[in-house]
Parts: structure tokens; sequence; C-alpha cells
């Protein structure tokens, strides 16, 4: 069974150093959150990107804020609660359906995720799913090599492996952002 976060290490989620080797406004000049647009963050968490794109995208924008663990959700509805965001829907998930509607979102991105999942092909199918055509998923997640933290480097995925499976999917126009050190950035593009 792959390596799960456990959310008892929330704290973690927000650690001071996490802004060093994986900071927000490198990863918002990517995905590029405009007034009005439809995210989808999958695996939230507690919302160290969701809040930062939910302020972005403006109370006509819409971020679905999607995790498995109602702990997170419970964490990330206090969190925008507290600064006053309307546009974050919590929806709690699995990682073989994710319950939005089909073609409902411009982007979806997931972070630190890909290598605890136990059936990769059934997730990124519901992210297809879920996309508009000409929609973007964006793929981070941890590099494996030796890093100060993260997870197991056995559980670690490689390049090769995010390329085969965003191909497989049927993901086009696929390219890494190299915004992080210890993470690789990965696109792939709904068909339209």
């Amino acid at each position: 069974m792959p390596h799960k976060f456990d959310p008892k290490n929330i704290e973690k989620l927000d650690n001071s150093e996490r802004a060093r080797w994986q900071g927000v406004e490198v990863f918002l000049e990517v995905v590029q959150p405009r007034m009005g647009m439809s995210y989808a963050d999958i695996g939230c968490g507690s919302g160290y990107f969701t809040l930062p794109v939910a302020e972005r995208i403006g109370p006509e924008g819409r971020i679905y804020a999607v995790d498995l663990l109602p702990e997170m959700l419970q964490e990330l509805e206090r969190r925008a609660q507290a600064r006053g965001l309307k546009n974050i829907i919590a929806v709690r998930s699995s990682e073989r359906e994710i319950p939005l509607p089909e073609a409902c979102v411009d982007v979806a991105y997931s972070i630190n995720l890909f290598h605890e999942l136990e059936v990769p092909d059934a997730f990124l199918r519901e992210i297809w799913r879920i996309l508009k055509p000409g929609g973007s998923l964006f793929l981070v997640d941890w590099k494996p090599i030796e890093t100060p933290m993260g997870p197991p480097l056995e559980v670690r995925v490689s390049l090769e492996t995010l390329w085969e499976a965003l191909h497989t999917a049927g993901f086009e126009h696929l390219r890494e952002h190299g915004i992080y050190t210890y993470h690789y950035v990965v696109e792939g593009t709904k068909k339209i």
C-alpha cells in the first residue's frame, strides 16, 4: 500500500520552511489564476495552495477543495471563513471518484499526492472527466532524490512514470515547469 500523509501531521503542511522549497507565488505564476476561473485542488489538505488561488479568482470564481480526509476539509473551511472567502467548495472524494460534474473546471492541480495513489489511472481519468475541454492539469510531486523532508524515497515516482500516466490518460501538450528543486511540476492539457 502506498505511503499516505497522516493528518496528525497537519502542522507540517504549514511549516515556514515550506515556502523556501515549495513557494506558493511561483506556483501561481505557472497556473495563472484569474478572476472568474474555476479550479480544483485535488488533495487540498489544509489549503496551502487553495486559499491563495481562491483570493486570485475572486468572488465570481470557484475552487473545489477536494480531499479524502474530513479533518483536512474542516481545517480548510475554518481558514477560508477566517479570511472571508466564500468561493471555496469543500468536496470529500475517494481516489476513484471525485463527486463533481463533468467538465466543470478550467484548471485542476494535485500537489504532493501522486506518489500516494493506489490506482493512479482511475485518479487521472476522474480529473480528465471534470476538466473542461482545453483545461489543464498540473501534477506536482516529489522527485525520487534524497531531500531533507518528504515521503520515503522508495515510494516516489519518476518523471517518466508521470509522463506515461498522463499520456495514457489522454492528456496532451505535456511539459515540465522547473520551478521547484525537490518536485516535478508537470502540465497536461485535455484535448479540445
